[in-house]
């Protein structure tokens, strides 16, 4: 299975409260009807928490479950989509959308997640040094046994995203992987931040490149 994270821009002339309230209600309720190829649909919206030492890559990240780069391939161009969210788009962002197409490799399960579950969560959008390859830079990041930029051993969950190589032959995806981390609550967050930096990291990573943020997660299109 592959997902993609889309990269939303709030309009210039609306407020944060307006792009996260239109994202949630209208919007959502057209999302609803791309179920038959969606196996599941998350908007992570940024929290008003800015995370340390990292710009946001954006106002809000769809996160979409699909069963194949074709099943991608063909969500944007379903008539259920170009007759219902792609018009509502410019209704509370600007259009149009980047972003990235993963793999997910789940290192930490940890606890079902109920549809309703609130816990404490990053998401990390790596570039890599470009001193480095392609190759170089996804070895270092699957082979590590911890999170790049902090802490595990208080993590709920943890999820690292590859990009989908074929999907961007002969150009330069927007990042290289997405790295989703979990908590339980703020306490143990701040207790992996805490936690000392791996200078190695500097090493495979473009730290000024690389953007990161809290999110609040609305489980759309969720199991159960």
């Amino acid at each position: 299975m592959i997902k993609t994270f889309g990269m939303l821009h709030k309009r210039g002339d609306i407020t944060q409260e307006q792009f996260h309230a239109h994202w949630r209600g209208p919007h959502a309720d057209h999302a609803v009807k791309l179920v038959p190829v969606m196996r599941r649909y998350v908007q992570n919206h940024r929290a008003a928490k800015p995370y340390p030492g990292f710009q946001p890559p954006s106002d809000g990240c769809p996160e979409v479950w699909l069963d194949s780069l074709e099943s991608a391939q063909r969500l944007t161009s379903m008539p259920e989509y170009m007759t219902g969210a792609f018009i509502d788009e410019p209704a509370f962002m600007r259009v149009r959308s980047d972003g990235v197409l993963v793999h997910e490799k789940v290192m930490i399960e940890g606890p079902r997640l109920a549809r309703d579950a609130r816990p404490v969560k990053v998401l990390y959008f790596l570039k890599r040094n470009p001193r480095v390859s392609h190759a170089a830079f996804r070895e270092f990041w699957l082979e590590r046994d911890a999170p790049m930029f902090s802490g595990g051993k208080h993590l709920q969950r943890w999820v690292k995203s590859p990009v989908v190589g074929e999907a961007y032959v002969g150009t330069e995806p927007l990042y290289d992987g997405v790295e989703e981390l979990w908590w339980a609550d703020s306490a143990a967050q701040e207790q992996d931040a805490s936690a000392p930096a791996d200078r190695t990291v500097e090493n495979f990573v473009d730290r000024s490149a690389t953007r990161a943020m809290f999110v609040d997660e609305n489980r759309v299109v969720w199991e159960g």
